[in-house]
């Protein structure tokens, strides 16, 4: 049905296969506020990108799905976040929850909006608002502002 629409089909055998090894040779964009670690290099850095790191490897945990120096754990995670709509039937299918989603690597996240798997969150603003919800961490607005600033610097 999808290739009469004109979508190309991916060929398992040949096509994904060649995608991957492209995608394998591509590297993250520049970061130059990180050290070799993947930290934040205190020297080049702001106040509100050090206090954001500080929050990311803190009180928001991020950094237990994204850890330095890729931030990312490769790993999938259930984030439970049906606990938050009704199940309900849009466009014709019935709406169901997100289940396990594989952790996206936050190097160079500026860079690739919409975000998270299915573009929900427009914005980086968005996705921290999105987490400090699902994960009920009650963080301010002063420390949410800390946080978009240190993932800008990734």
């Amino acid at each position: 049905m999808a290739a009469k629409k004109g979508v190309n089909v991916l060929e398992r055998g040949s096509q994904v296969h060649f995608m991957a090894e492209f995608m394998a040779i591509l590297d993250f964009p520049p970061a130059p506020k990180l050290d070799i670690y993947g930290k934040l290099d205190k020297t080049v850095s702001s106040p509100t990108e050090i206090q954001g790191e500080a929050i990311f490897n803190g009180k928001a945990r991020c950094a237990a799905c994204h850890p330095a120096p890729y931030y990312t754990d490769n790993s999938m995670h259930d984030l439970k976040a049906e606990r938050f709509y009704k199940q309900e039937m849009a466009n014709g299918m019935m709406m169901a929850h997100d289940g396990m989603i594989k952790t996206f690597p936050l190097r160079g996240i500026k860079d690739s909006p919409p975000y998270l798997h299915d573009g929900r969150c427009f914005t980086l603003e968005d996705v921290v608002e999105y987490f400090n919800l699902v994960q009920g961490l009650r963080l301010t607005s002063a420390e949410k502002a800390n946080l978009v600033s240190f993932l800008l610097a990734l």
